[in-house]
Formats: C-alpha cells, structure tokens, sequence
C-alpha cells in the first residue's frame, strides 16, 4: 500500500517494517504499530488502519500467491529472473552471478545470426 500512496517513501517503510519484526520483534499484524512506522511519512495512518482492519489487501496477495505457486514456489524468499527461471531460498550473490550471466549469454545466443 505504501508504494501506491508514497512511492518515494517505500524504501523507508520497508526498512522499518523489517527492523520492526527482526530487531524490535514486534506484532506487524497490529494495525497501530504499523500506522506507528508510517508516522512521519505522507501515508495517513487512518488509511493504513483501514486497509489492515478490513483485509482490504487480502486479494492482491493471493492472487500474488498464486502466481507464485504457478511458478513453483512453495516459499520465500524465491526469484523469478527474466520470466524464465525461478530460483528458490537464499542464494548468494555469486550464484545470482553466475545465473544472470548464463541468461545473458543464452540470449545474445539466440539472438545473434548464424
């Protein structure tokens, strides 16, 4: 929600949200708290307390979910790179490296005349 509303904010939402679960370990499903993360941005906290309260968001993320799962993703975090492969779990950033150059290289394979 916050990247429709605030765009130039998400990045700092995001980061906050993530600190909230991971160092604060705090109840993200509570629609104050995350209103609280967004105090300062330009996303009023009514808004976010709305949505929450009325799952307003609930089918955007199964729709998400299923396209995941059509990808084969059974969880996060997984990656779609260039719409043709998916990559499940945690990956290091050589693997994601060595991935992308072999796409890279199938495509200008392809596309390269013979």
């Amino acid at each position: 929600m916050v990247e429709h509303v605030a765009p130039d904010e998400a990045n700092v939402y995001h980061d906050r949200l993530y600190a909230a679960i991971w160092e604060e370990e705090k109840d993200i499903e509570d629609p104050e708290v995350l209103s609280d993360l967004a105090r300062d941005l330009a996303v009023p906290a009514e808004l976010i307390e709305r949505v929450v309260n009325n799952d307003e968001l609930r089918p955007a993320v199964a729709s998400s979910m299923e396209r995941a799962h059509a990808w084969g993703a059974t969880g996060t975090p997984s990656w779609v790179i260039d719409n043709k492969l998916m990559v499940p779990g945690l990956q290091d950033d050589e693997f994601f490296n060595r991935v992308i150059t072999k796409l890279a290289t199938t495509r200008d394979n392809e596309a390269s005349p013979e």
